[in-house]
């Protein structure tokens, strides 16, 4: 081409084939072979099933749409097999081809191929014959083709879709040299060392409920799952939201007309059926994508996987876990870790883990397949110790002056893992369902020692935070433990504990019952000390049920048998009772006397929340006195110790009582703030006195009212 004095040697646009130049010609002549302008259109169709992951196409387009990178834009996407990777990333591309005017490539990488990985050469071979290269000039080794990649992509706009990766390294030399590219990556690896050519990584989760619907209705029709709300309902939990497991169930269903939703709960309901139940003949199996993953561990992972597998509750921890495989946390970290990378297992926090329900079934299903009932029972066995173990420490840090019976309070760790009562009552919090998960274990394995050990130690965590239905439940097993292990102490101290949450619950006859059977089986071992606390607790169903005189009896003789036993901390709580008694039949002196006896004892032996609830008593008192002044210094008091505490009711108690004194003394503003803060409290733990407060708040804002609208006189 000639322009003005200047002669250029070049071709302009796009040509196909040999081009000769024409005209004069000066110098050497050339012939340049152009490459064949093609726009590959790889990707695989988008399933129909596909449903909804709005959250993750959008999080995929934030991690892409980063304008801080060097160069092509780059993501992982990983998670278990069957959780929908590939179609996540087709949808994306799919949804963004206006980005891509030159193409979009695709490859299956192969990671779990029967003929192993795909090799770079073999991927950029086929890419550069996808983008016009003819395939006797793709060069026959690696970096002359990666080279050459780059040439040709070089400029250029468009999606690279590499599926089914198994390593970095397969990915790296698919990687375009233009920044207006984008290459994303599917696989059961986190490919973490991806990150170093600017990858970000998206772990993609099982669907909720909602979209498990919607998957079925696209398949199987919305008036049949309409017609079984509550059953697909279940179906949707028995496949764990994940996609291929869901997409199996639907197609059985599909090929099963006259099938109603509840026949297939019905087999997926029985745990050791469920993979079989999710598989098609010669087609999908959420089995055999579990295999896949699992045939690629190493012996010691592998070992972790279905001992772990083994575990009673949804998630865990790293000290779990390293109980259950009988190895150090140092040691166990690293298995995890490659649980993780391999999507067998997922990270849900620092040091903590969960399994999808479906992959812990398959993990259950390689236990059983490989190791004998003893090894078995022996991991189940290290993690029960672990969580028993944990609950005596807890136990002891949230009532560290109770009388116990379990010989796992014997030895306390030294230091406590614990920095305090909250820390422990927030570490049986979070580990509450595991530890009723893993009694029912227990119970089913007939260990019934430890079944009614776990409820000693639960004791002080059920007192403060509550939990009724696992309060009564758990006790209910521990009664019959108790009974099993012909331990009348033990028997004795359970009907207590059961009994108790029938009363806070206002089941005040069959919390009577609990107690009077606590009564006869301390009476046929002659224990005065569970007599005591059994009569302290009869007590307390009388004078929850207005009948203040017995409880004043029943106290009084709960009293004397402590005095006379010596024990110091149940002297302590009769005195209270006694205390709270004679208030209640207005004896208001005598009622001062005994709880200030109550709250130097309390004092002397180190207990402060027992001494804080003698103070709210007190307060009490001396409010019924007209001593407002002291009630709100004792009240106040007590109220920012068993906050201190994590004694959560009592601490709402004292609020209760320190409104009334703020009430007295004219602070509306302050008494409401207290009642609203207990409110909170008892809410949180659905405890009855909410309405008690309730009504008390509506009373004050009803009597506010009226007096800030009364005429005067």
């Amino acid at each position: 081409m000639e322009s003005g004095d200047r002669h250029e040697n070049k071709i302009t646009g796009d040509v196909s084939g040999t081009s000769v130049q024409v005209g004069a010609v000066h110098g050497d002549f050339f012939l340049q072979q152009g490459v064949k302008p093609v726009v590959p259109r790889q990707l695989l169709p988008v399933s129909a099933s596909f449903t909804d992951r709005e959250r993750e196409l959008t999080t995929l387009t934030r991690l892409l749409d980063d304008d801080q990178r060097q160069g092509p834009a780059l993501a992982v996407i990983t998670g278990s097999g069957g959780m929908g990777k590939t179609a996540l990333a087709s949808r994306w591309i799919t949804k963004h081809l206006d980005r891509f005017p030159d193409g979009q490539l695709y490859v299956n990488l192969g990671a779990f191929s029967a003929d192993g990985p795909t090799t770079p050469d073999d991927v950029l071979s086929g890419f550069l014959r996808a983008l016009g290269v003819p395939a006797g000039e793709v060069p026959a080794e690696i970096a002359e083709q990666a080279a050459m990649y780059r040439s040709v992509t070089a400029g250029k706009r468009f999606a690279v879709l590499a599926d089914d990766a198994d390593s970095a390294a397969q990915v790296r030399p698919l990687l375009p040299a233009s920044p207006d590219s984008v290459v994303v990556v599917t696989s059961r690896w986190r490919l973490g060392a991806l990150t170093m050519d600017g990858a970000r990584v998206l772990v993609v989760d099982p669907l909720d409920e909602a979209a498990g619907l919607r998957l079925l209705e696209r398949t199987v029709g919305t008036h049949r799952v309409t017609t079984e709300p509550e059953r697909a309902r279940e179906l949707v939990e028995l496949c764990g939201g994940m996609p291929i497991a869901l997409c199996v169930a639907a197609a059985r269903l599909s090929t099963r007309p006259q099938w109603p939703i509840s026949h297939l709960v019905g087999a997926l309901s029985d745990e050791k059926r469920r993979l079989e139940a999710l598989s098609i003949a010669d087609e999908a199996s959420v089995q055999a994508s579990f295999d896949l993953s699992f045939e690629e561990l190493d012996a010691e992972t592998a070992r972790v996987y279905r001992l772990l597998g083994l575990h009673p509750g949804r998630e865990f921890g790293v000290g779990l876990a390293a109980a259950a495989i009988d190895r150090t946390v140092l040691e166990t970290e690293g298995a995890l870790d490659s649980l993780v990378v391999s999507s067998l297992l997922t990270d849900i926090g620092p040091d903590r883990f969960r399994f999808h329900d479906l992959v812990r079934v398959h993990a259950r299903q390689q236990a059983a397949k490989t190791e004998d009932r003893s090894t078995r029972a022996g991991a189940l066995r290290r993690m029960l110790n672990w969580y028993l173990d944990n609950v005596a420490e807890a136990d002891l840090v949230i009532i560290p002056h109770r009388r116990r019976l379990s010989p796992r309070h014997e030895h306390p760790r030294e230091p406590s893992r614990f920095s305090g009562a909250r820390d422990a009552l927030d570490w049986v919090e979070r580990e509450l369902a595991n530890v009723v998960a893993t009694m029912h274990t227990a119970v089913e394995e007939g260990w019934w020692q430890e079944v009614w050990q776990f409820c000693e130690g639960l004791w002080g965590f059920f007192l403060y935070r509550k939990h009724y239905r696992q309060w009564e439940k758990t006790h209910e097993w521990a009664v019959t433990a108790a009974r099993r292990c012909a331990d009348p102490a033990a028997e004795a101290r359970m009907h207590v504990q059961l009994g108790y949450a029938y009363l806070n619950t206002e089941k005040f006859e069959d919390a009577r019952r609990q107690f009077a059977a606590s009564l006869e089986a301390s009476r046929t071992i002659e224990d005065e000390d569970g007599e005591a606390t059994a009569w302290e607790h009869l007590g307390i169903v009388a004078q929850s049920t207005g009948d203040h005189r017995h409880a004043l009896e029943h106290f009084t003789r709960a009293l004397r048998l402590t005095e006379k036993t010596g024990q110091r901390r149940g002297t302590v709580l009769q005195l209270r009772r006694v205390g709270e008694a004679n208030a209640a039949l207005g004896r208001t002196q005598e009622a001062i006397d005994h709880l200030e006896r109550s709250a130097a004892e309390a004092l002397a032996i180190g207990d402060i929340v027992l001494h804080a609830r003698a103070q709210t008593r007190l307060g009490q008192a001396h409010l019924t006195l007209g001593h407002h002044g002291e009630a709100s210094r004792l009240l106040e008091e007590a109220a920012a110790t068993l906050n201190r505490a994590g004694a959560d009711p009592y601490h709402a108690e004292a609020l209760e009582v320190l409104a009334e004194s703020r009430l007295r003394e004219g602070e509306t503003h302050a008494a409401r703030a207290h009642l609203r803060q207990a409110l909170k409290i008892y809410r949180a733990s659905r405890d009855l006195k909410a309405h008690r407060v309730e009504a008390r708040i509506a009373a004050i804002a009803d009597d506010t009212e009226s007096s800030s609208g009364a005429s005067p006189e």
